[in-house]
């Protein structure tokens, strides 16, 4: 069954994603213009919707930025970034999106990210955490999707978006 939905099903990982992101936040528009700025406003999104401890801010963003400079998670063909790391404290799988129609930072001179999803889970949530970063990855394979969610009026548009019920009204 899932296979034929492409894992849209309401059990599949592209709407688990969903239901992740929904809890952690959506934040569009914010006023980024680095890699770490961007991992930050995110983390401070996670905390401020009670999904990551306050006390792990500094611990959070330097665990992804480090492991960002081991490897990028920037897919520069379509101006994604979904960076991750698993972290003590974490309680399960956590993750916040943000969103602009131009750059929340630039991969290289030119190469603009637009949407960046973070991601944390507990250390032994190894699974999870892997089909946490698939079903994102599933959820922003589509151009229409991405552009619909980088020009999106408000958070709830764009949850309605990522959830697949957002018709044309979702649209800025």
């Amino acid at each position: 069954m899932q296979c034929a939905s492409g894992g849209r099903g309401v059990n599949g990982p592209r709407m688990r994603a969903v239901r992740i992101i929904e809890k952690g936040g959506i934040l569009l528009a914010p006023p980024c213009g680095t890699f770490a700025e961007a991992v930050g406003a995110l983390v401070d999104t996670l905390i401020g919707n009670q999904r990551l401890p306050a006390a792990l801010r500094q611990r959070a963003i330097r665990a992804v930025c480090e492991r960002e400079s081991v490897a990028s998670t920037a897919i520069v063909e379509i101006g994604v970034s979904v960076p991750h790391a698993r972290l003590d404290g974490v309680r399960g799988v956590v993750a916040a999106l943000a969103a602009t129609p131009t750059a929340l930072y630039y991969a290289t001179a030119g190469v603009p990210i637009s949407i960046m999803v973070l991601v944390f889970s507990a250390p032994d949530l190894i699974g999870e955490h892997l089909d946490a970063l698939a079903g994102v990855s599933m959820l922003l394979q589509s151009a229409t999707l991405r552009r619909r969610i980088e020009h999106a009026a408000d958070a709830p548009a764009a949850l309605r978006i990522l959830r697949g019920d957002g018709g044309a009204s979702a649209q800025a």
